[in-house]
């Protein structure tokens, strides 16, 4: 008996034999494309996607409109200010306000010493001399400084602007005696200390003023521009206001206490005479 024939089929195929059949209808598994989404799913994230953005849009504008009106300025931190057209001084709270010119000559300046001797010999540190109670110094982080003799819960300080009045008739006064080949009252360690302070002092402001040059008469920079600045007077205000009735002749020695005994409105804070012989009664 003949044996019966059978057909055999491939367990396996050849790799590339799997896609002569019908290659447009195969597609491998790695590239299948996923089944369409519904068209309302579309919509809800397109619109979904246009309100987040739409909301990043105006927080966007708003916090840039905050920033540029209604941002405070930045505070103070310790005992250090910002100096800034829009914010306000540590002490008095001065801000740029007052426009004023630049003049190349004034009622100061001129070769006749004698003719300005009295305006210089007005310029007195001694009313930035204040007494300031030992809260506000905590408030503000200022150091400890010496007590006030008639009270002891304040401090004694002399504001800035003051000091460096004191130090311009320091200088005026070593350049006098210096002209005028007269003794010299003012020793030389005085005025370099002087000289110093207003460098400093320049260096801390940094004042960048654009001074125009030529198209002036005499010859220089910034004659008769405008910058803003800060009102003088009302730092002579706050200073009166906090005064330590303090008054003291430049170089002459004495006992410290005794040079806050002038009060500008003429209060005696200090125990006198005829108070001391009250109490005794």
């Amino acid at each position: 008996m003949a044996p019966r024939s059978k057909s055999y089929q491939a367990v396996q195929q050849d790799p590339d034999e799997r896609w002569r059949d019908d290659e447009s209808s195969q597609v491998p598994c790695s590239v299948q494309q996923r089944p369409p989404r519904h068209p309302l799913l579309s919509w809800i994230v397109a619109a979904t996607a246009l309100v987040f953005l739409a909301v990043s849009i105006t927080v966007n504008i708003f916090l840039a409109w905050q920033i540029k009106h209604v941002t405070p300025p930045p505070q103070e931190t310790d005992s250090v200010s910002y100096y800034g057209p829009y914010c306000h001084t540590l002490a008095a709270g001065l801000k740029r306000t007052l426009p004023l010119q630049i003049y190349p000559d004034t009622d100061y300046t001129g070769d006749n010493l004698s003719a300005v001797t009295d305006l210089w010999e007005k310029l007195s540190g001694d009313p930035g001399v204040v007494a300031l109670p030992s809260d506000y110094v905590s408030e503000k982080r200022l150091p400890h400084a010496y007590r006030f003799p008639w009270d002891q819960d304040k401090g004694v300080y002399l504001l800035q602007g003051f000091h460096n009045l004191h130090c311009l008739r320091t200088l005026f006064r070593y350049i006098k005696y210096t002209e005028q080949g007269v003794p010299n009252h003012i020793a030389l360690s005085h005025a370099l200390h002087c000289l110093d302070q207003l460098r400093q002092d320049v260096l801390c402001n940094a004042d960048d003023t654009p001074r125009y040059a030529g198209f002036q008469t005499p010859a220089g920079t910034g004659a008769g521009q405008v910058r803003m600045c800060r009102d003088w007077r009302a730092l002579e205000t706050w200073a009166l206001e906090h005064t330590a009735c303090f008054k003291h002749e430049d170089e002459v020695p004495g006992p410290m206490v005794d040079r806050f005994k002038s009060c500008p409105d003429g209060r005696v804070l200090w125990p006198t005479a005829a108070a001391v012989a009250d109490r005794g009664r």
